[in-house]
């Protein structure tokens, strides 16, 4: 009985293994092949597309490196033709002498900016480059150009200081000549009294150098300084005009006193003839015939009327 049950056992596992076998082959005869394929065509177009997207990008990164290379080089031109103006704009100032300003180092300052020399980069913009070579390219043209846009601001800068040296060394010029009219004028005004046809012009004269003293004691603009100036020189001129009239008066008066002082002459006199002195006669003048010494001849000789 215990073989037999064993036996009935053994049977029945192997039917059940035999069962279990079937039921596998079963299942891996239903795997969906379609369904494969499908997510791997997917993964294949998705693949494609991010290689797509990939060079789309990268072609894209090319052309806008591209166009900042040529917009640098652009760029480069524009700055060069402000850096040329701007030294043409500078020129006049670089001649001034230090006597011309007020402070001389900007003159030497200027002198230094007008020396510097922009970079001429050989680089270009070569469409076969790399958008990293590009790049670089680029980056080193705008260093340049931004360089040289920091010298064009300098030296706009250090015009304008310039500009304000000479113009306060101008105002100093025109005051210090201000100062030396005024104290030229004020001597001339002392020089003229009593010496001018109408007053009126000295009083004018000092209402001026009164005028200018005022002036010299407030910081005033170079204008008015020069136009003070030849008020004054205009004023003197005036005034030097007057007393060239009295003078002028004054000789005639002389001249006309001179004459009236000299005696009058007898018109019958000019005509008479000085009597020669005795001096210049060397005999006395007769009236009657005139008569005249004749010198002796000497005797005629006689010659006898033959010979022998």
């Amino acid at each position: 009985m215990g073989v037999g049950e064993h036996a009935k056992d053994d049977v029945s596992l192997a039917e059940d293994s035999s069962a279990d076998s079937t039921d596998e082959v079963a299942v891996h005869r239903h795997i969906p092949f379609t369904r494969i394929a499908g997510i791997m065509l997917v993964l294949v177009i998705a693949a494609g597309s991010a290689a797509g997207l990939v060079m789309a990008k990268k072609n894209y990164d090319h052309q806008a490196a591209l166009t900042s290379c040529n917009h640098a080089i652009k760029q480069s031109d524009i700055v060069r033709i402000e850096w040329n103006k701007a030294l043409k704009q500078a020129e006049p100032y670089a001649k001034l002498q230090d006597k011309d300003v007020r402070d001389p180092k900007s003159l030497e300052l200027l002198g230094k900016i007008m020396q510097y020399q922009p970079s001429i980069s050989t680089e270009n913009c070569d469409p076969s480059l790399t958008a990293d070579r590009l790049d670089r390219t680029r980056a080193e043209i705008g260093r340049a150009n931004n360089q040289l846009r920091t010298q064009i601001r300098n030296l706009h800068d250090t015009v304008d200081t310039v500009k304000a040296s000479q113009e306060q060394q101008q105002i100093d010029n025109a005051q210090n000549a201000l100062s030396q009219t005024i104290e030229d004028a004020d001597r001339f005004y002392k020089e003229s009294a009593n010496k001018v046809r109408d007053d009126n012009t000295r009083a004018r004269l000092n209402e001026q150098i009164t005028r200018a003293r005022l002036m010299t004691r407030d910081h005033q603009n170079l204008d008015v300084y020069n136009r003070a100036i030849q008020d004054l020189n205009e004023v003197m001129q005036t005034v030097r005009d007057s007393m060239t009239t009295v003078e002028n008066e004054e000789t005639s008066d002389l001249g006309r006193s001179d004459d009236s002082a000299q005696p009058e002459s007898d018109p019958q006199s000019s005509n008479r003839q000085p009597a020669p002195s005795a001096e210049g006669l060397s005999q006395p003048v007769t009236r009657g015939n005139p008569t005249w010494d004749v010198p002796g001849q000497s005797p005629i000789p006689s010659f006898p009327d033959r010979l022998g």
